[in-house]
């Protein structure tokens, strides 16, 4: 065992402290720590949370770009070795590391109580007529925002009666500007931007603008959900729910191949608040993607920051629940006992595998690991220590964290890094909590996403509540999990409730299982997740706002007053016994009975 330098900065977040005290090679082993370091080029992204202007950093400190994005925070890129000077200086009141997401992807419309809300839609001739009844809401006035992995811009659903491109603006961030700067978008360093006069000549002169929808489609179907128009379907018969909304779109740039980070999204909705304030439309945000690094009660950066941006614009934040709920990886010990064990399997074909546990501060308890094959490691309860274990073939690092200005838990990290095997040891480990001083004695352990690792890796004895991902924990931002239509009944897959700080999320759900929606190359297909059941509300929400704002109703239905409106319109499930519950929340989403009357 071999421990490094004890020394634990309080403005700089604890995995990122962790991360910086292993060396690099070591580091660059595991997925979680490495995420955000770039190492070819000796750099590093965090998430800064400052008090006045930090423009100048790009003078004062060598091969540092920073990114104000609105209300005090910003992403900044600089040398690892700066990180200490920078979180010395007071306008820096913390510093953040990025965390990996990953997108949750897995006959709704009347099960939604759209019928006599949304703008009908007659094929005769195939033009768009307004209902005669009801409110005959289609989202007009209103911007959808979709913050993804890019979009099909050529799809049909997303063109207008005319051939244009019902996209505002399209910032691909996965794109190269090349030398041509001004296709940056502004106050940004990278990506190119798209207005949706260059994505209409695009189309109707057949061009083809390069990369702008993984080949995952996930962003395309999302999109398609809140806001595609059903053109090119039978009968427009495909069509989601913010018919006649405009899309402000940011595909996501990747960290590496399957993952972006928190520093992209943020910049994404930075971005996209900012041209609905351009614009003076209201916008509602989606947000299909999630991520278990982090103590789950909505204290991170990253999620204060989407919370407070609330304030700043007529917007509403809609996050996917997770689809962890079946997953078996999370679980939870309360420590009224002076002994409880943990079990938890590693399946075949994990090259790394991180273990995050969150605590109580108050708590005092040992914990012993043991291995498949009987090999037993004291985790000692030192703080800010990276502490390093051999097991026959693999690498274990252990670090135990302190609270923090921004939260009062104490966060504890296991790392498998595998060995010249190339795959971490199989089989059942052991984890004991001995305990000496308990006050609260919950403990929470999580694995990271089912994207992330193997179906065979989890707990034995897994806690299906508080599966909730971030962002779907932050404070303000409406959570959405999935359900069956056919059945009424809550998907197995979907995130659950509460949040570990007992917060009331999901705040609904909404259809999520085998729904017809839009895919890449035009066409249409079937997808399941809570992915699919968010953008549900997100068009809804741009329905409810363009009653209340656009058409002069309620010019504040936006945020908590939207999530208001949604929890009291929302229908009891079949098997829910109580409402709220940590499982459906407040129940399905009912936007008729959402609009007052």
């Amino acid at each position: 065992m071999e421990n490094s330098e004890n020394r634990t900065n309080i403005k700089i977040d604890q995995a990122l402290d962790f991360a910086l005290k292993l060396p690099p090679e070591e580091r660059a082993e595991s997925a979680f720590l490495n995420f955000g370091f770039e190492d070819d080029i000796n750099s590093l992204q965090v998430i800064v949370r400052h008090t006045e202007s930090i423009r100048n950093l790009e003078t004062m400190f060598s091969s540092t770009k920073v990114t104000e994005l609105l209300n005090g925070y910003a992403i900044i890129t600089t040398l690892p070795e700066n990180l200490e000077a920078l979180s010395s200086l007071p306008q820096i009141t913390y510093i953040e590391k990025p965390k990996r997401l990953s997108y949750e992807l897995q006959d709704s419309r009347s099960a939604s109580c759209l019928s006599g809300v949304q703008k009908s839609i007659y094929t005769a001739n195939m033009d768009f007529q307004v209902s005669t009844s009801g409110f005959s809401l289609s989202g007009a006035g209103t911007l959808v925002g979709i913050i993804d992995s890019g979009i099909d811009y050529r799809h049909p659903a997303f063109l207008s009666e005319n051939g244009e491109s019902r996209i505002a603006y399209f910032w691909n961030q996965a794109a190269d500007a090349a030398d041509d700067f001004s296709r940056i978008p502004a106050g940004y360093s990278f990506g190119v931007q798209y207005t949706k006069s260059t994505l209409t000549e695009a189309i109707l002169e057949n061009g083809l603008l390069p990369d702008t929808e993984t080949s995952s489609g996930h962003g395309t179907a999302v999109a398609g959900i809140a806001a595609g128009n059903g053109n090119g379907s039978p009968g427009f018969i495909y069509r989601g729910i913010a018919t006649e909304s405009e899309l402000i779109v940011v595909r996501l740039r990747r960290k590496d191949k399957d993952f972006s980070g928190t520093t992209e999204v943020m910049m994404g909705v930075d971005y996209a608040i900012r041209k609905a304030i351009e614009e003076n439309k209201p916008i509602a945000i989606n947000l299909s993607f999630g991520t278990n690094e982090g103590s789950h009660t909505g204290q991170s950066l990253f999620e204060t920051y989407l919370s407070e941006l609330l304030g700043t614009w007529k917007a509403t934040i809609i996050a996917a629940s997770g689809n962890e709920g079946d997953a078996r990886h999370h679980s939870r010990i309360v420590l009224n006992t002076p002994e409880q064990q943990v079990e938890f399997s590693i399946g075949p074909g994990e090259k790394s595998l991180s273990l995050q546990i969150w605590k109580d501060y108050t708590d005092e308890f040992q914990m012993i690991l043991e291995s498949p094959g009987g090999k037993r490691f004291f985790l000692p309860e030192q703080n800010g220590i990276p502490f390093h274990f051999q097991t026959n073939s693999d690498k274990i690092i252990y670090y135990s964290g302190t609270p923090t200005p921004f939260t009062i838990q104490q966060p504890v990290f296991l790392e498998w890094l595998s060995g010249d095997a190339g795959f971490l040891e199989r089989g059942i480990w052991k984890l004991s909590f001995l305990s000496r001083r308990s006050i609260t004695g919950i403990v929470d352990l999580w694995f990271p996403t089912v994207e992330s690792v193997g179906k065979e890796t989890g707990f034995l004895n897994p806690e299906p509540d508080t599966t909730l991902t971030l962002p779907s924990t932050a404070r303000n931002v409406i959570t959405v999990g999935a359900y069956r239509t056919d059945t009424g009944s809550l998907a197995a897959f979907s995130g659950r409730g509460y949040t570990a700080d007992g917060r009331i999320k999901p705040t609904l759900v909404a259809p999520g299982v085998n729904v017809m929606t839009t895919v890449p190359d035009g066409r249409y297909g079937r997808k399941t997740g809570t992915s699919i059941a968010a953008p549900f509300v997100t068009g809804s929400a741009a329905l409810l706002m363009e009653w209340g704002i656009v058409r002069g109703n309620d010019p504040y239905l936006y945020g908590e007053k939207l999530k208001a409106y949604f929890i009291r319109g929302a229908k009891k499930l079949p098997e829910q016994t109580m409402v709220p519950d940590p499982a459906a929340g407040y129940g399905s989403l009912c936007v008729r009975d959402s609009i007052p009357r």
